[in-house]
């Protein structure tokens, strides 16, 4: 990536250069006043900075561009308005610029058309920041200099093709006169609309009182780069309207430690409503999302507004339960930390004010809005935030519930692709861990364009590696996480670049990414007995342990696999013989260490069985041994799993690769705990970070660890996409130029098929290629009947593999053709673009 010109000069609306140095804060996680603090409102400050210059145009250019970033989060603004790119449907605004990057490396850059903005005469440009990812407490200070920093260029051309440049240096002026007092991605912001807004500072003439001088700085020393990947924006096409409404002031006595909340009206949905001083007006938007709230409030001048989120209610008051309030009331304790709200002291305009938030973001299901003087509530909703990626795949299955599960899958990604790929978006966290992107990135290719998004993410990665090739757990690597690498957490800078370069076909992927790969390679190797990266997070949350030692050899011989086949990919022969033979060392080195001699692994977890067989880790006389213990396994534990993060991103997948088809079906349509209908059962509408997030039965979790939107068993989404539906892509020739199409209906019957389950008797399914729309469904009622349609895009071909099962009669078309099983049963058909229908009736 090239660095962008550097004559332009960072700088900050700081006082002096010691301004602000604050001290070190403590570390949220271990500290218990920290999470006390949560309740307690937001502090306001002078305000947040703007830094402007002023200009006149005596003629105006035939070409204007602005091209900026920032250290902390900046918005733009020019002549009163606003700057955000031209799209057919209006103006569209990039939010979180200049978006999550390792500040001492490389920064966004954003460049926008500000022709559209100018006026003859005077001119103004305003640049609002704020902490962001930065200077916020979500740093968790990497960056001891807190300072706010602005970058930026402005180049007008001129009729004859003269280009003049303004660029940020000590001319411009800075001040703190803002709405905006507050801003923290995890405690939220404070804003007084009594002062004026960023766009009426950006008017030419107006007045900042509090205006100074701005310094130049050196910033962190990192080199501008131009902005890739997707940019950051608000999604309302897919923001939910409210589900229901509440008005509730006060507490009644219901037994219980808390007791529950009095409720004075309910609403199917929302209409404006009159809120009395005291009151709470608490919204469902019936899914946990990740946004902003959007009001339109009245009131008197100097009313304090707050706004609330959380993810769930408190379903009885009772604290053996879990509650932390009254039945009703949200329940927040599971934030930790974070405050996660926004403050509003309104300017008591007749009409009423917007109210939304311009720097940050929560996760949420419901929000509340709470008073301090009457209020008329004019308009009440929430507007989804995330990185603006095409959605490109869709699938549904007969099973209801299953269907609730894929949506939940989409709704966590959804959530927790916002510029890096979070853990979670509520809690004082939401950092890029290593180990929940990589199990889940094919699941989310398959969902949405994500190749500019891990693109850019494995610049973070490139970035955050430590000089000894290291893979610190959390990319953009934060400071208590900086010098370490976990098993199946640091291997994601190997399996990322080979996943996306399968599914998009662009060995940039590869070849961008190869020397951080080989870095990290040489780091492993320094370990000693082939021992892989660190043992710590393990299976994470499995409800059956597997050792970690076991789980990093496995990670390390499937890292040299890869390593191999993308050397090859890209022409590096003798590297990939070298890993290639590394591989085969690990592997025997695995075998000696973990396997018995009959050549099964000694552990006898699921997550062990389901590794040695996905990373290929043993002798090819014992898989089917393997498979069938595995399968003995998950029978005796009642079809249940019993895997964490680790193990689940494999689990139906080896299954189906082991031809255990059966097994996977059961497993998807277990609804006891822990399952995934489990928590669909309890009302879950994002995937959770713990099987049992939440039960009817004893209630909440741990709220050390308890996000009710986390995506990592998500990675299910992968095996409904590659072998329910059957879309896969070919290995040899990445990118979906030739599919593979091997669609696996539910043939469970008798013993096989769970008395309290019934087959999928269908499943439709499409994926957006360059081509066009790639289209599939199978269908399998009970009389035995498999019928199979396909639309193939142009510009692609496909190989079908349509199981046969001993088939009586087969169509292609509607034409009785006569069956040619291969040797594992399929009728193997190469199909160039177009449409078509099969149909098998078999023994089933």
């Amino acid at each position: 990536m090239v660095a962008l010109t550097k004559q332009a000069k960072w700088i900050t609306a700081a006082k002096d250069e010691n301004d602000p140095q604050t001290p070190p804060r403590t570390n949220p996680w271990g500290d218990e006043d920290a999470k006390k603090k949560r309740t307690e409102p937001l502090s306001a400050g002078e305000g947040m900075p703007v830094c402007f210059r002023d200009f006149c145009l005596k003629k105006m250019p035939t070409a204007a561009t602005v091209t900026a970033s920032a250290l902390g989060l900046f918005d733009l603004y020019c002549n009163g308005r606003r700057v955000g790119q031209m799209q057919e449907d209006g103006t569209v605004f990039d939010e979180m610029k200049p978006g999550n990057t390792v500040y001492t490396r490389h920064v966004l850059a954003y460049a926008y058309d500000l022709l559209p903005y100018l006026q003859p005469g005077e001119n103004r440009v305003l640049f609002a920041l704020s902490n962001g990812w930065y200077a916020g407490r979500i740093s968790f200070d990497t960056y001891p200099d807190k300072r706010l920093c602005l970058w930026a260029t402005l180049k007008l051309t001129a009729r004859d093709g003269t280009t003049e440049n303004m660029m940020t240096d000590n001319t411009w002026r800075a001040g703190t006169d803002g709405q905006v007092l507050f801003a923290d991605i995890w405690d939220g912001e404070l804003q007084d609309l009594r002062r004026p807004s960023f766009a009426e500072l950006s008017v030419p003439g107006a007045a900042v009182s509090c205006e100074g001088g701005v310094l130049e700085t050196d910033g962190t020393g990192c080199a501008v780069v131009p902005q890739i990947g997707p940019t950051v924006r608000l999604r309302p096409e897919l923001s939910p309207t409210p589900k229901t409404s509440v008005v509730w002031e006060g507490v009644l006595d219901n037994g219980t430690d808390f007791g529950e909340v009095s409720v004075c009206q309910t609403m199917d949905d929302f209409a404006p409503l009159h809120l009395a001083a005291g009151q709470h007006l608490q919204i469902d938007l019936g899914q946990n999302m990740v946004g902003r709230e959007y009001l339109r409030l009245q009131g008197k001048a100097g009313t304090h507004v707050t706004v609330r989120f959380a993810e769930m209610t408190n379903d009885s008051g009772s604290a053996s339960r879990g509650n932390d309030g009254p039945r009703g009331s949200l329940y927040t304790a599971n934030y930790r930390s974070a405050k996660a709200r926004t403050e509003y002291i309104l300017a008591g305009e007749e009409e009423g004010e917007v109210c939304t938030p311009l720097f940050g973001f929560c996760g949420f299901r419901y929000l509340e809005v709470t008073a301090d003087a009457d209020i008329d509530v004019q308009k009440a909703c929430a507007v989804v935030l995330g990185s603006a990626l095409p959605e490109v795949g869709e699938i549904s299955t007969s099973d209801p519930e299953v269907n609730r599960l894929i949506s939940n899958i989409r709704w966590g990604q959804r959530a927790n692709y916002l510029s890096i790929p979070t853990d979670c978006p509520q809690r004082d966290e939401r950092l890029g861990w290593t180990g929940d992107t990589q199990v889940f990135c094919r699941a989310a290719a398959y969902q949405a364009d994500v190749s500019g998004f891990f693109r850019k993410w494995m610049q973070d990665v490139r970035d955050s590696q430590g000089e000894n090739g290291y893979i610190p757990d959390v990319i953009p690597a934060v400071r208590i996480f900086a010098k370490s690498t976990a098993a199946a957490w640091g291997d994601a800078a190997v399996i990322v670049p080979w996943t996306m370069y399968q599914m998009y076909g662009d060995v940039t992927f590869i070849t961008e990414n190869l020397d951080c790969m080989n870095r990290y390679m040489d780091w492993l190797a320094t370990r000693p007995g082939y021992t892989g990266a660190e043992e710590r997070y393990l299976d994470w949350l499995a409800f059956d342990p597997t050792k970690g030692d076991y789980i990093a050899m496995a990670y390390y011989a499937y890292d040299a696999t890869l390593m191999a086949k993308m050397c090859a990919a890209t022409g590096h022969t003798a590297k990939a013989a070298h890993y290639a033979a590394l591989a085969c060392r690990v592997k025997e080195a695995f075998a000696e260490k973990h396997l018995g001699e009959d050549g099964l692994p000694l552990q006898q977890t699921q997550t062990a069985y389901l590794l040695a067989l996905h990373f290929d880790l043993l002798p090819k006389e014992s898989r089917d041994a393997a498979a069938a213990a595995l399968r003995c396994k998950i029978k005796e534990n009642g079809w249940r799993l019993s895997t964490g993060f680790v193990g689940t991103a494999c689990l139906c997948q080896t299954l189906s690769e082991c031809g255990l088809d059966d097994v996977a079906y059961s497993l998807l349509l277990q609804t006891e705990c822990p399952s995934w209908l489990y928590s669909v059962r309890q009302g879950a509408t994002t995937v959770w970070e713990r099987w049992n997030s939440y039960t009817k039965e004893s209630g909440f979790g741990d709220v050390g660890m308890n996000s009710f939107n986390h995506y990592a068993y998500g990675a299910v989404a992968e095996w409904m996409y590659r072998y329910m539906a059957g879309i896969d892509v070919d290995e040899a020739a990445p990118g979906f130029g030739h599919i593979l199409l091997r669609p696996r209906p539910d043939t469970r019957k008798g013993e096989d098929l769970p008395p309290d389950q019934k087959r999928i008797a269908h499943v439709t399914a499409s994926l957006a290629l360059k081509g066009g729309c790639l289209k599939v469904h199978w269908e399998m009622p009970e009389n035995g009947t498999l019928t199979y349609t396909v639309t193939i895009p142009e510009g692609h071909w496909a190989t079908l593999y349509l199981p046969l099962y001993g088939a009586q009669q087969y169509t292609e078309n509607g034409v009785h053709t006569r069956a040619v099983p291969d040797a594992d049963g399929y009728q193997k058909r190469v199909l160039p673009a177009g449409e078509y229908t099969f149909s098998v009736t078999g023994n089933l």
